[in-house]
């Protein structure tokens, strides 16, 4: 909960407290430890975020000094760490203690966020940097930055990052967060410029390089995303997450021969990671050289078997090469490592239907809809899978669940339309279709390549179709 393990006392020696603390248990002894000492001893614990110590440093201290009035603090600290926080939060009001000092008012705010009582954990925090003068509140500022943060309160959230930021305790993740603020606020304008003044204070921090190279990438600027990656690994060419980013942009650019090169003289300064295999194997995979990029990606496995995207590329290759059995052992893994990424789920749809094995991948269908129900993809996904099933009913009734959440959806209305002209319900049909043409005249040729001979040689269908192009021009 604090920056300084001497909040208490400045000449207070915490690692000698911690050492002779863990020598007492070990040795089975009995030594004196005062109460602030022990909360010191239970800080330390609690930002290690060893739950264990910082139970056995609160149990000593309730043991030794029941009276004492830190040990009501002390009890709420512990039960906060155990995930009681309401418990703490009773404790802490009934608490007879002075309720202006730093360390309850932290611990207040503490529970409140716990709680999701935003704003009352920002008064909290608040008023425990006043009792600090606001000097070193730097820890605070991250903690209410935090809170706003939670409230979709960017600007507040961005200006206390900043006004805390001297106290990052991870900088990496610090400028990570204030990224968010500024695509939030849609100022990512303002955020190359804030990274660029971060860079001019310390041109040898790599986070700052990374920051900005991030900030490049979510403004679709790959090019210049790479370069300021190029200048992290110069700083430090041991940097493997600086090879992991510029592998990653340059793969979505299609420069799969400049990859392998980054790869290459990452492999000379041993800064290899097993997701850096798999964009060195996905490199090779989209050059055609299969063999080439299986072979890697089992070495990726090999350094690390939890990383879902070895195997996913595995599958991947074993798809483009129709082993769609296969392909789908290895996917179901990189699934099951990874649930949440529906990149895996799609093939796995797509690799079910290739064997006609509908009702599976309805199944995977049905997972991405739960996690995503705004993707217009996954209706049409879905849809697709009953059409195969030779079942238009169902692919009607999903479409139209679809067009509730995404009124007007253009890619949604010329499926549905689709369908009510193969089941020859012509209405129906030029209804839909116009609604399609309306919310987006462009998407008819997709539509058309639906099947081209029945479509096409339908006169309704064409006149609609000529009615907004005339409208267009």
């Amino acid at each position: 909960m604090f920056d300084d393990d001497n909040f208490l006392d400045d000449d207070m020696d915490v690692k000698d407290l911690v050492d002779r603390f863990e020598n007492m248990v070990k040795q089975h002894q009995s030594c004196y430890f005062d109460a602030d000492e022990l909360n010191v001893i239970l800080e330390h614990y609690l930002r290690q975020n060893n739950i264990k110590k910082a139970n056995m440093a609160a149990d000593f201290a309730v043991k030794y000094h029941p009276d004492n009035p830190i040990i009501n603090i002390i009890k709420a600290k512990q039960l906060l760490a155990n995930s009681h926080a309401q418990e703490a939060l009773s404790t802490l009001k009934n608490a007879d203690v002075d309720r202006s000092d730093a360390d309850y008012l932290l611990t207040l705010a503490a529970c409140y966020s716990d709680l999701g009582e935003h704003q009352k954990a920002i008064k909290a925090y608040m008023k425990a940097a006043k009792e600090f003068d606001y000097k070193d509140c730097e820890d605070i500022y991250n903690f209410i930055a935090a809170e706003y943060e939670n409230l979709a309160d960017m600007e507040n959230a961005l200006k206390f990052y900043k006004m805390g930021i001297r106290g990052a305790e991870d900088i990496d993740n610090q400028y990570f967060e204030m990224r968010n603020c500024y695509s939030y606020l849609q100022k990512m304008d303002e955020a190359v410029e804030f990274f660029r003044s971060e860079i001019d204070k310390n041109p040898y921090s790599k986070a700052a390089w990374m920051a900005l190279g991030n900030c490049f990438v979510r403004m679709g600027q790959l090019e210049n995303a790479i370069e300021q990656f190029e200048y992290a690994v110069a700083i430090d060419p041991h940097y493997k997450k600086g090879y992991v980013d510029i592998a990653t942009a340059l793969n979505e650019l299609d420069r799969f021969k400049e990859t392998i090169e980054i790869v290459e003289e990452a492999k000379r300064y041993n800064a290899l990671s097993a997701l850096l295999l798999c964009l060195y194997g996905e490199a090779y995979a989209k050059t055609g050289e299969h063999a080439e990029a299986l072979k890697i990606y089992q070495e990726a496995i090999d350094m690390d078997d939890k990383v879902p995207e070895a195997y996913a590329g595995i599958g991947f290759v074993l798809s483009d090469e129709g082993n769609s059995k296969s392909a789908i052992k290895f996917l179901k893994h990189a699934h099951t490592l990874s649930p949440y990424n529906t990149d895996y789920m799609y093939v796995l749809v797509e690799e079910y239907n290739k064997l006609e094995e509908y009702d599976n991948a309805l199944k995977y269908a049905n997972e991405i809809l739960e996690l995503n129900p705004y993707d217009e993809n996954v209706y049409i996904s879905i849809m697709e899978c009953h059409v195969l099933k030779d079942d238009p009913d169902k692919a009607l009734e999903i479409l139209e669940r679809g067009l509730l959440l995404l009124p007007n959806n253009a890619a949604l209305l010329y499926r549905k339309a689709f369908i009510y002209f193969a089941l020859e319900k012509n209405e129906s049909g030029l209804l839909t279709l116009d609604m399609a043409l309306n919310a987006n005249y462009d998407g008819h040729i997709e539509f058309l390549n639906f099947d081209a001979e029945n479509l096409t040689s339908n006169p309704a269908i064409m006149d609609l179709i000529e009615e907004y192009r005339k409208k267009k021009k």
